[in-house]
């Protein structure tokens, strides 16, 4: 008998993906930070992947990211992603021939803004939501088949777990609704804005009444405040970033042209009960196209001058000629 060898087969780590910022503006980056691999650190390389909902299951395949062919020392990577919801995924390899972890778990940037390509829409019209209510989600876009997601803290599922999917609608199942980040996603690889529900508990709690959507700088806004019944609350008290707005109750809270400073948190507060928060997102107006009519202006402004000014000079010659009788030399051009 040879000597006993004690031989440890482990299976490959799964790496960690976070991303920041969570929900996207026009314009930002993305970070992605892949870690868990503190412990055996040395020498890995990172790749980085697109998540593209796959037509054959619930889950999805992985799209290698362009600049990420090689893999990237670094376990961190920026891109500039555009304004739409997207899913990410990261795993790292080293040695020859080269060892793979496992791929980490999709984690997701979202967008509140509906894509005119694909759009989530909620019914009741709003964020915030008791447990008991009826509530569908509606998906709308190019695409015929649709499948709702949820992200709930950790958890990935799609509406076959706690609604029911008719068509593009998928109805929630009251007993299995929960707060979390609700979108569309098609199997040609298209996703739509996301909304960010919140499910209040406390039946005896008010419900605070804001826009699903985002608002844009100069619109207005008016926030409610109701209970379970439907009824609107008269002597509400509202916190925008949990700072109290006003010192006397009110039925609504009235923002006659919205700004930027207006963006964040608010909740409503009624008989000493305070609503869940929900986050108001406000885009900025669409500038108008001053620069491109500028120089068009700087062309036709002059000839239209140039033009008025002969005109003017025709006329007083046609006057000249009439009170000449047509004598004057130039009268017989």
């Amino acid at each position: 008998w040879s000597d006993v060898v004690n031989l440890t087969v482990s299976s490959p780590p799964q790496p960690v993906l976070s991303v920041s910022p969570l929900w996207l503006n026009p314009g930002a980056s993305v970070t992605l930070s892949c870690e868990g691999l503190d412990h055996q650190s040395a020498g890995w390389r990172f790749f980085w992947y697109k998540a593209v909902p796959d037509p054959s299951s619930s889950s999805y395949t992985y799209e290698l990211l362009p600049d990420s062919t090689n893999g990237t020392e670094q376990n961190s990577f920026i891109i500039n992603v555009s304004t739409d919801t997207a899913g990410f995924v990261c795993r790292a390899g080293r040695g020859e021939p080269e060892f793979y972890t496992h791929y980490s778990k999709p984690e997701f940037v979202w967008s509140a803004d509906p894509h005119p390509a694909a759009s989530l829409s909620v019914n009741p019209d709003r964020v915030q939501h008791f447990r008991s209510e009826s509530v569908s989600l509606s998906c709308e876009g190019n695409s015929a088949k649709w499948r709702v997601m949820r992200f709930m803290e950790t958890e990935l599922s799609n509406c076959s777990y706690w609604g029911n999917l008719t068509g593009t609608t998928c109805t929630i199942n009251p007993n299995r609704f929960n707060s979390g980040v609700y979108w569309c996603e098609s199997k040609s690889g298209e996703f739509s804005n996301a909304v960010n529900i919140t499910v209040q508990d406390d039946s005896s709690a008010p419900l605070l009444l804001s826009p699903v959507h985002p608002v844009t700088e100069g619109d207005p806004v008016t926030l409610r405040c109701r209970d379970k019944t439907q009824n609107l609350f008269s002597n509400v008290f509202f916190y925008h970033n949990d700072k109290l707005l006003h010192n006397d109750s009110r039925e609504e809270l009235k923002i006659s042209a919205v700004s930027k400073s207006d963006e964040g948190f608010y909740k409503c507060q009624h008989s000493g009960k305070d609503s869940p928060r929900s986050w108001m997102s406000v885009r900025a107006t669409v500038s108008s196209p001053v620069s491109s009519s500028f120089p068009v202006m700087l062309i036709v402004g002059p000839v239209v001058g140039i033009v008025f000014i002969i005109l003017i000079i025709l006329l007083i010659l046609l006057w000249h000629c009439r009170q000449s009788k047509g004598e004057n030399f130039l009268c017989s051009y």
